[in-house]
């Protein structure tokens, strides 16, 4: 049975973990991380496609304000999006998706945060909302997903993000 202390004491640790990666985002030598933004399952994620761009070879990579909707991570030629959930989302709803982005990159994290599946979609452009809200992660297998109603592939990326930033998931 467990105790109100024990509650307590997880409490205490993740408080713990929490304030070692918040001063970890706002260290000034940290640029693959975004800076701020206090969802770190977001910041994970965004982190992961910053370092993977970055070893393709992806130039004039810098993260967007907190302030900016329409992308996460601008290149010196696109910019992308990310949305992230974990193993721990009931829903697997996606936070909104806004205009604005080339590529879009959904990442599913394990119970381990480590990604399980990063899957990019190439932005239609011709959207009939400018914001999507209520979309869920893809099922595994899917092939298509509908962005701002039209139907766009989804190219399974997984692998190749794993291989890259040497992620081995057991």
């Amino acid at each position: 049975m467990y105790r109100f202390e024990d509650f307590l004491e997880i409490i205490k640790l993740y408080s713990e973990v929490y304030f070692k990666f918040e001063n970890f985002q706002k260290n000034k030598d940290n640029i693959f991380i975004p800076k701020t933004g206090d969802q770190k399952t977001g910041i994970i994620g965004e982190a992961l496609i910053f370092e993977y761009l970055s070893r393709q070879n992806e130039t004039g990579l810098h993260f967007g304000t907190h302030s900016e909707k329409g992308w996460d991570i601008e290149s010196s030629k696109y910019r992308y999006q990310v949305k992230t959930v974990s193993a721990f989302s009931k829903t697997k709803i996606l936070s909104p998706i806004h205009k604005g982005w080339n590529y879009l990159y959904l990442i599913q994290l394990n119970v381990n945060f480590l990604p399980e599946r990063v899957l990019k979609i190439e932005n239609p452009s011709n959207w009939n909302k400018d914001i999507i809200k209520g979309m869920k992660f893809p099922k595994e297998g899917s092939k298509i997903v509908n962005i701002g109603g039209n139907i766009c592939p989804i190219i399974d990326e997984t692998l190749i993000l794993q291989k890259i930033l040497n992620i081995k998931i057991t």
